[in-house]
Parts: structure tokens; C-alpha cells; sequence
């Protein structure tokens, strides 16, 4: 039984790897430069290159002249990377070109910038020295006509949507044309009772749930006791129970109203009686 050496084994692939490749090495140089260029550029025989070629071995002077060429970068991948590095070095010297035209571009614009800088500034400067003879020293820039004068402004609050009993100084600017209804508003919430009867009450009572309806829907206020905008399903609910609560008052004032004639056909003839 024979026994084998596994590093004889690798040393004999190895060395049949770099055969093959010292092999095409050569194919690849006579495919290119033909037989005779070939053994010239390898510095061997060309009978010599033949003989290779036909046999496929190497002669020692043959193997040495293709791992020198290998070496010196013969072959499709370093030749490959030559091409890819002069192309390198190429673009490279565009962009060093093209960066030393942009430069020098450059501070020309920045030269014709700064010079046109100063000759406006020098512009500026004279012009303001002849507007300033010529206006008199009382004299008040116009207004022109055609623009209209800017509104006041509105006082800032932190929820100027919120309606006030309190009175305050800014409460004309601040409500706006909701303003009148305010008014009308406090004063029929300090003097009307929450419960009451009788036709003034009802007539009163009417007249509130309107004005605060307006206020609602028409203005977008919020009233009290709330201290916070309402919005959403919270508005509409202040809004339903003061529509539900107005139409109630109003049938109420209306029937009593109603009532109220015949009561005084039956007094009349009693007071004309009394006289």
C-alpha cells in the first residue's frame, strides 16, 4: 500500500495552476503579436516558443523569459488595470484643469462684484446727499391715498373667543362687532333672575336666549361659566339647549300673551263701573 504526502499533493496543484497560467500568458502574447514579436519580446528563440506551443511544456529558459513577463505586468488583467489607471490619471488631469479655470473664473466674478458693490454704494451715498438738500427740514413724508390705513390692531388676550360679565378697559377692540350684543348681554344677565314668571320675565328671558344664541353662531363666542373655547360637539350642545330653552319661552310668552286679552275685556267693564 502506497502512502501520499497531502503537501506533495498541493505543491503538484499549485505548481499545475501556475503552468496553466504561464501557458495562456503565452497563447495570449502570440494570439496578439504573433510567434516571431513574441519569442522577441520574451528574449527567447522563436523555434523555441514554437516548440512549446505544439508541445505544451516549458523549457527552463521559456518558463524563466514568461515569469519575468509576468512579472513586468504582461497580460489581459494587468494590462487591463494600466488602461484603467492612464484613464484614471487622465480624468484626474481634467479636473485639475477645469478647478484651476473655475478659480481663476471665480475671482473675476468676485472682482466685477465687489467693484459694482462700490459704485452703488457711491450711488446710494450721492443720492442721499440731494434728497437731503432738497426736502425741507419740517417736511413729513405723504401718505399715499391709495393705500388704505392699516386697521388697528387687537389687543391680545389669551382667549379673546371668551365673552366677559367683568367689564375691561380694550373690550370694544377685542369683541368687535360683537360688542353692542355684549352690552345688551351683561346688562340683561345682571338684571334678569335665573327663575321667574310672568309675562316681563318670559319677554326678557326670550330676549336673553337670542342675544346669546347670536353671540354663539354668529360671533363664535364662548360664554360663561366656561373658561375655554368651546369647539365641536361641546358647541353644539350650549347651542341646542338655548335654541330648545328660546322656542319653550316663546310659545310660553305667546300663550300667556293670549290669556292676557281676555282678562282685560273682562276687567274693562268693571273699572268703567267703578267710575
Amino acid at each position: 500500500m502506497t502512502t501520499e504526502t497531502p503537501g506533495i499533493h498541493r505543491s503538484e496543484s499549485i505548481e499545475d495552476l501556475h503552468h496553466l497560467r504561464l501557458m495562456a500568458l503565452l497563447d495570449e502574447l502570440v494570439r496578439d503579436k504573433g510567434p516571431r514579436q513574441a519569442a522577441a519580446d520574451l528574449d527567447v528563440d522563436h523555434r523555441t516558443l514554437t516548440a512549446s506551443l505544439e508541445s505544451g511544456q516549458l523549457a527552463r529558459r521559456m518558463r524563466v523569459a514568461l515569469d519575468r513577463a509576468l512579472l513586468d505586468g504582461a497580460g489581459s488583467p494587468a494590462q487591463e488595470q494600466r488602461q484603467r489607471n492612464d484613464l484614471l490619471a487622465e480624468r484626474l488631469e481634467r479636473v485639475e484643469e477645469l478647478a484651476g479655470e473655475t478659480d481663476v473664473g471665480l475671482a473675476a466674478v468676485q472682482g466685477e462684484v465687489a467693484a459694482h458693490g462700490q459704485a452703488l454704494r457711491s450711488i446710494e451715498a450721492r443720492l442721499a446727499k440731494v434728497e437731503s438738500a432738497k426736502a425741507p427740514p419740517s417736511a413729513t413724508p405723504a401718505v399715499s391715498s391709495s393705500q388704505p390705513p392699516s386697521p388697528p390692531r387687537r389687543p391680545r388676550r389669551e382667549f379673546p373667543e371668551l365673552a366677559t360679565l367683568e367689564p375691561a378697559a380694550d373690550d370694544e377692540q377685542v369683541f368687535g362687532d360683537a360688542w353692542p350684543l355684549i352690552q345688551e348681554w351683561r346688562v340683561l344677565r345682571q338684571r334678569h333672575p335665573h327663575r321667574g314668571k310672568g309675562l316681563d320675565w318670559l319677554r326678557e328671558e326670550e330676549r336673553l336666549m337670542t342675544v346669546e344664541l347670536a353671540l354663539l353662531e354668529d360671533h363664535g363666542l364662548t360664554l360663561p361659566p366656561q373658561d375655554y373655547p368651546l369647539t365641536g360637539l361641546d358647541r353644539n350642545n350650549h347651542t341646542n339647549w338655548r335654541s330648545t330653552t328660546l322656542a319653550e319661552t316663546r310659545r310660553a310668552r305667546r300663550r300667556r300673551e293670549r290669556l292676557r286679552w281676555p282678562l282685560r275685556a273682562l276687567a274693562l267693564p268693571l273699572r268703567l263701573w267703578r267710575r
